[in-house]
């Protein structure tokens, strides 16, 4: 039995060319989110994020650094699971990710049966400290804790960076390692924004995200709706990288703070097991607010209708 595993997801469809789209096919969450919007802001350029996953090899993603720790030596994704997450948060192609701008580093950890061991993810992880990466997605988990996984989990909050991992999605107590004080545990809502019926809870359970039905990149360069809170997961990790780029002191406890302000509440009013502090919101999160210039733009016009009609 593998240590650690891709949480069991769903792919309900499969686009071999994003061209071939339309747009109440895309991937609602981002529109949801406004992320155009905060793009005029930030585009996540200068942060560097770890994706450990099952490589990576789409077209629209271009990541800094590569590197497989299967011992197979081809960092290329044959599941289509890492080509979704790492694309998420970074691609910039057809496909446009939350952070475009940022540094990917993609460590293949697990296998092409989307399995692996924790001394494949420790080398992986050790690798993303070795690089000085700021934020971490890790959307996978295993049911057994492992002491090497903690310690290096710990060691990456010491030194102020965020890792975000998949509650996971058997209805059930979170996986490891989004069970730890150091990680941030992601989980899922639906289309009516409320907590997919899969999403795993605990007391470790910080912030929800959208999680189902979601396109992004897939297989063979196509592009796929996928479910699970492995979709979730890169999600906020995208918007955190965003957040780290306009406040690079931005770590793990700032980041549970800020959710903790500004997520939308879905359950149990305050912190509850199964939903966490609520659903993030992008633009409170990362406090974005009308710009000066918008509003002198309106105070003129307003100005300009006023002296009209007096003169009238």
């Amino acid at each position: 039995m593998p240590d650690v595993k891709i949480p069991e997801y769903y792919v309900d469809k499969f686009y071999p060319d994003f061209i071939a789209l339309i747009e109440h096919l895309s991937n609602w969450a981002l529109r949801s989110f406004e992320i155009k919007k905060l793009h005029q802001y930030t585009k996540g350029k200068g942060v560097k994020v770890l994706v450990c996953d099952t490589g990576c090899s789409h077209f629209d993603i271009h990541p800094v650094k590569i590197k497989d720790f299967t011992g197979k030596n081809d960092p290329k994704d044959y599941v289509g699971h890492g080509d979704w997450t790492s694309g998420v948060i970074g691609a910039n192609g057809k496909f446009l990710g939350i952070a475009p701008e940022c540094d990917l580093y993609i460590a293949k950890v697990l296998g092409d049966d989307g399995s692996g061991s924790y001394s494949q993810l420790a080398a992986g992880l050790e690798w993303g400290l070795e690089e000085d990466v700021d934020i971490v997605n890790l959307s996978l988990g295993g049911e057994v804790e492992d002491e090497t996984i903690k310690e290096i989990c710990e060691e990456y909050d010491k030194r102020g960076k965020i890792i975000f991992c998949a509650a996971g999605n058997s209805s059930n107590l979170l996986d490891f390692p989004a069970r730890l004080s150091s990680t941030i545990a992601v989980g899922a809502i639906n289309k009516s924004w409320q907590r997919a019926y899969f999403s795993d809870y605990g007391p470790r359970l910080i912030v929800m995200a959208p999680g189902v039905n979601l396109l992004g990149p897939y297989l063979n360069n196509g592009y796929s709706q996928l479910s699970g809170t492995s979709m979730a997961t890169p999600l906020v990790a995208g918007i955190a990288t965003l957040k780290k780029s306009l406040q690079p002191d931005l770590n793990k406890e700032k980041c549970i703070e800020y959710f903790k302000k500004t997520s939308k509440d879905i359950g149990k009013p305050g912190w509850d097991k199964y939903t966490g502090y609520g659903v993030i919101q992008p633009g409170k999160f990362l406090n974005i607010k009308e710009s000066t210039q918008k509003k002198n733009w309106y105070f003129w016009l307003l100005a300009l209708i006023a002296l009209f009609l007096n003169r009238r």
